[in-house]
């Protein structure tokens, strides 16, 4: 099948446009050290396919954070635990030095992306919270450095659907394992002591929102309040440790509430994946950057938006500037670094307003 690009779509299709983009989406893209580093070829196409296939681009406006994680020095490389070697680390340093360049560029998908260094490990979960602590838009697009759009996707209606629906907190998009996610996930496999659960979708537009009963930390759109209240804030539904994700938290208490008392348990939520009229092809897929067969650039020929990336050969007849150019953040963040940054951008209006006495 010929690749969809947002290009390609009929008017009323898919996504060709976001409307105020810029005003109300922020990107966020976490990295981390892996197996295919130093090259820059997963965030690449990563990020190439958000602005191919979601109508979000920094070409056109929309803010892009990346977020880079900290690491661990030790022996051997263990990466999926933020570990590096001293060849690994050399690689990740590298790796950082071309996100820089790759942002300072007038053309490509991670022009102007802000980059965040973090100088301590953090994990997937820890280094989003920290990225969240700068967002000033309503809502956020949730990326890892692995994960990307392999087909156009309706954000427009997404988008458009949560504005209608003040309740509505996250909308992902679904990959080969969440396809079909209330007849695959729900329906057949899903059980409570009330029985199968029965919930209804929402119609908006020409999509439909499928009510989920776990949070994914794949592709998806959520309330920049939804997870600054519900997540990391006082009001979180559960604690996450450094290192960890939240669909292994946040995702794991939502599976026992549903357990205890069924499909009730979705008002407390409210988290939805998207489906459209192309319901037999995922929006989302995974690009392997930890296993050695597709660590290197014609990996993901599948999803691949090629003519993006850059080759190795590139980087030869690029001059780098060190990765220590890069903003770095301390520690691992406290919700006064949101109170500091905001003050410092003029937006304190965005701060909760303190309670009376």
């Amino acid at each position: 099948m010929r690749p969809q690009t947002a290009a390609s779509m009929r008017d009323g299709d898919g996504v060709v446009s976001v409307r105020d983009a810029k005003e109300r989406v922020t990107i966020i893209i976490t990295t981390s050290p892996c197996r295919a580093h130093p090259s820059t070829w997963l965030i690449e196409e990563v990020a190439a396919s958000i602005a191919g296939r979601s109508g979000l681009a920094t070409a056109t406006g929309t803010r892009l954070l990346v977020v880079c994680d900290g690491y661990k020095v030790r022996e051997s490389n263990k990466f999926r635990a933020g570990a590096v070697n001293e060849e690994g680390l050399k690689n990740y340093e590298t790796y950082l030095s071309r996100l820089v360049w790759l942002s300072e560029q007038s053309d490509g998908a991670l022009r102007g992306a802000e980059l965040i260094r973090l100088k301590q490990r953090h994990g997937f979960g820890h280094a989003l919270k920290r990225a969240m602590m700068r967002v000033t838009t309503e809502y956020v697009l949730v990326a890892q450095h692995d994960r990307l759009f392999t087909r156009v996707v309706p954000m427009s209606a997404v988008l458009d659907a949560m504005d209608a629906d003040p309740q509505i907190n996250y909308v992902g998009f679904p990959t080969k394992t969440t396809q079909n996610y209330d007849v695959k996930c729900v329906g057949r496999v899903f059980t409570s002591e009330y029985g199968q659960l029965r919930m209804s979708r929402k119609q908006f537009r020409d999509v439909e929102l499928v009510p989920l009963v776990q949070h994914y930390d794949s592709m998806h759109v959520a309330r920049t309040s939804f997870y600054l209240g519900r997540v990391f804030g006082q009001r979180r539904w559960t604690n996450l440790p450094v290192g960890g994700f939240i669909e292994d938290t946040v995702g794991q208490h939502m599976l026992a509430e549903f357990r205890k008392i069924g499909a009730d348990a979705h008002s407390i939520f409210n988290m939805y994946i998207v489906e459209d009229a192309i319901d037999d092809e995922p929006m989302a897929g995974h690009l392997d950057g930890h296993d050695p067969a597709h660590a290197h650039e014609d990996a993901g020929a599948e999803f691949s938006f090629a003519r993006a990336r850059s080759a190795e050969r590139d980087w030869f007849e690029r001059a780098l500037r060190p990765s220590s150019t890069i903003e770095t953040l301390l520690g691992t963040g406290h919700f006064s670094e949101r109170k500091a940054y905001l003050t410092a951008i003029g937006r304190a209006d965005l701060l909760p307003i303190p309670p009376t006495a």
